[in-house]
């Protein structure tokens, strides 16, 4: 991966040293977010006609779980961005996507909660909907709408977008995500997106990139704290890298599956997205047990870990929706 310097530069010198402040402060990682923009990788899966890297999700996974590995909010907002971003590359405007690719742009997800209500008056489109667990709300420059089985380019400014203040919360604090709510919207009837196919897979997939550097991260922490040498921690140790090296196992096979057999790889993405969210939420529980009263040290960050983990799995689709929807 070409980017892949400039990623581990920016991770060390702005993402890991902010990662506590963010989480504590619920502060939204806006120094981190500009210097990987500045560095190509917010615009790396943006076709290169307009300036982007071209990149797939599997480049864009590497992004995301390298990030998550010292800080899962700004990893998160990486994930809605990409997300957002592979809808915007095939339907959005030509100006946008060139935002994007330039790494000034931040667009993210707007595509859980209620289905909402839509109304056409001339060239001007109507929406009306309240979403949950929008990332980066009241940050992002646009949000990627879901209407019904329609997406819609919302800008940031459009009228009627109402974004709480509060986005205080157990973990991922600082992807700020809270409900934004409709009421309503108007844009022109040319911000329809066609690629609503995208989102999902992209945001699953990504969601277990997500995962899997939680997990790396808090599996790096504890050895680091402990050494391997204790017998009384040595298993569940362990226990932590093997449940960690499964994961990566099914997400690479997942994501050969969505790279060749995108038409047949809906629930093998379900299946990783729910494997993903519990080995987190079970290994960084495992964290917090062999370091005792160290992981809550703020300096270690398991407890941080331990709580986003948490919070990614409240993410929806929940765990509970993604196994009701395989087919068995």
């Amino acid at each position: 991966m070409t980017y892949r310097a400039d990623l581990l530069r920016v991770v060390q010198t702005v993402v890991a040293p902010n990662a506590a402040d963010v989480d504590q402060h619920s502060r939204f990682p806006r120094a981190a977010l500009n210097a990987l923009g500045a560095r190509g990788l917010l615009g790396m899966t943006i076709s290169r006609t307009v300036g982007g890297g071209g990149q797939d999700v599997r480049s864009a996974g590497r992004v995301v779980e390298e990030v998550a590995r010292v800080c899962a909010a700004t990893a998160s907002v990486l994930r809605s961005h990409y997300s957002a971003a592979a809808v915007l590359d095939r339907s959005g405007p030509h100006w946008l996507r060139t935002e994007i690719a330039a790494g000034r742009h931040l667009s993210t997800l707007a595509a859980f909660g209620s289905s909402g209500e839509m109304s056409s008056h001339g060239d001007v489109v109507q929406v009306r909907a309240r979403k949950s667990w929008v990332i980066a709300a009241g940050e992002a420059d646009s949000y990627v709408w879901s209407c019904g089985s329609a997406l819609w380019l919302v800008p940031a400014e459009a009228p009627g977008l109402l974004v709480p203040a509060d986005h205080a919360g157990m973990g991922l604090r600082g992807t700020v995500a809270t409900c934004v709510e409709a009421d309503p919207v108007r844009v022109p009837a040319s911000n329809r997106l066609w690629s609503e196919e995208l989102a999902f897979p992209w945001f699953m997939v990504l969601g277990a990139a997500v995962s899997l550097g939680l997990m790396e991260g808090a599996v790096a922490a504890a050895v680091g704290h402990l050494g391997g040498g204790d017998p009384r921690t040595r298993s569940d140790l362990a226990r932590m890298r093997l449940r960690t090296d499964a994961v990566r196992v099914l997400y690479n096979d997942t994501l050969s599956a969505v790279t060749w057999h995108p038409e047949r790889s809906a629930d093998r993405v379900r299946l990783l997205a729910v494997t993903a969210t519990e080995a987190a939420v079970a290994v960084t529980d495992l964290a917090m047990k062999v370091c005792g009263d160290a992981a809550f040290r703020r300096d270690l960050g398991i407890e941080r870990r331990f709580r986003d983990a948490r919070a990614a799995a409240a993410i929806e689709p929940t765990v509970e929706e993604l196994l009701e929807s395989v087919e068995i």
